[in-house]
């Protein structure tokens, strides 16, 4: 299961230096993980950085290991996206074979990207759902938006959407988060579940229409895919349904 953590970036003995490998370290408390390495995400000052770790629970140590990045970031708090075990850890004869390791590991995470999927309609687009799809392009690497078309949305709501299908795509272009971005097919909405296989499907907090459809086609098809809930940002005031309210007055 995908997990998030925070924590503020720690010095300690710098062994990795010696050999080339900077890692960000935070303390956890003992056994939040277990020991191993992972496939993760790590986000400062909100970008995404593609990462792989190792958890050493005798040390209630964190120790991150980010690609491609040198900056000093001590002092600094950092969110982690727990993704995916890739071994359990073992201890090396020497550095060079640890070198190597780390190499491999390397490459094999950047080889293997996996997709996130978000529905929604996406009628008047405003600070949610940019914050929205910043959340859920955290989890894994290719962030898949796909919209209702103007006749599903009728179906499904029972009015039409301001925009047009066309204009609502284009909207969610424009804010230049979203990898992929495409629309439902009218018959059978759930086919790009088929098509890319997500790891994650990414929900907004008040989501509920197409949800019970989502969770029993996922379980009709024995697919191993996890809904994550994205908490609502300024609810009070980025709510599609206020924002409306206000256009219609």
């Amino acid at each position: 299961m995908i997990k998030n953590i925070k924590g503020v970036v720690v010095k300690w003995n710098q062994i990795w230096r010696t050999i080339w490998f900077p890692t960000a370290n935070i303390i956890l408390e003992k056994d939040t993980i277990e020991d191993g390495t992972y496939k993760i995400n790590v986000i400062i000052d909100w970008k995404i950085y593609r990462w792989a770790w190792s958890a050493n629970n005798t040390k209630a140590l964190f120790e991150s290991f980010i690609f491609d990045f040198n900056e000093s970031i001590y002092d600094r708090e950092i969110e982690i996206i727990i993704l995916e075990k890739i071994r359990e850890n073992r201890k090396f004869d020497d550095l060079e074979k640890l070198k190597n390791q780390i190499n491999y590991d390397t490459k094999k995470i950047k080889e293997k990207n996996n997709y996130i999927l978000t529905f929604g309609t996406f009628d008047l687009v405003h600070e949610w759902h940019r914050y929205f799809l910043s959340e859920a392009k955290k989890y894994w690497d290719i962030l898949v938006t796909i919209l209702a078309t103007d006749k599903n949305i009728e179906k499904f709501k029972g009015k039409k959407p301001l925009y047009s299908i066309e204009e609502r795509i284009s909207h969610i272009k424009e804010l230049q988060i979203s990898d992929i971005v495409s629309t439902w097919d009218e018959e059978n909405p759930l086919k790009w579940i088929d098509m890319y296989l997500p790891r994650v499907i990414c929900l907004g907090y008040d989501q509920k229409w197409f949800s019970q459809d989502l969770e029993n086609y996922l379980k009709e098809n024995n697919l191993d895919i996890e809904i994550i809930r994205i908490e609502p940002y300024k609810k009070e005031i980025y709510k599609s349904s206020l924002l409306k309210e206000k256009i219609n007055k």
